[in-house]
């Protein structure tokens, strides 16, 4: 699941705005976020990628790491379902 990110006019307030939110958040809360857009795949909404931007912040910078990449830049996945186990992620495999 990939999604190029282009840069809109009003991207960095809405960013913000998600970072706010999932800062307050527990990382059980993050990873029940995380695992819903992992579940729903990038469907190619802009929105969604400042949602998956801004979590993947939030959750290198609560545990270190995100499940969320970023390629060159722009080119933002996701590596399928999480569970949080010892402080480090664990892929969920179906």
């Amino acid at each position: 699941m990939k999604y190029v990110y282009i840069y809109r006019r009003g991207d960095k307030e809405t960013f913000e705005n998600y970072k706010n939110e999932f800062e307050k958040k527990s990382l059980s809360q993050l990873v029940k976020a995380y695992n819903d857009q992992a579940r729903l795949g990038i469907v190619g909404v802009h929105q969604q990628s400042l949602f998956l931007i801004a979590l993947r912040n939030v959750f290198i910078s609560k545990i270190g790491e995100s499940p969320i990449t970023v390629e060159d830049d722009i080119v933002l996945g996701m590596k399928g379902e999480i569970a949080i186990e010892d402080g480090k992620i664990r892929y969920l495999d179906k």
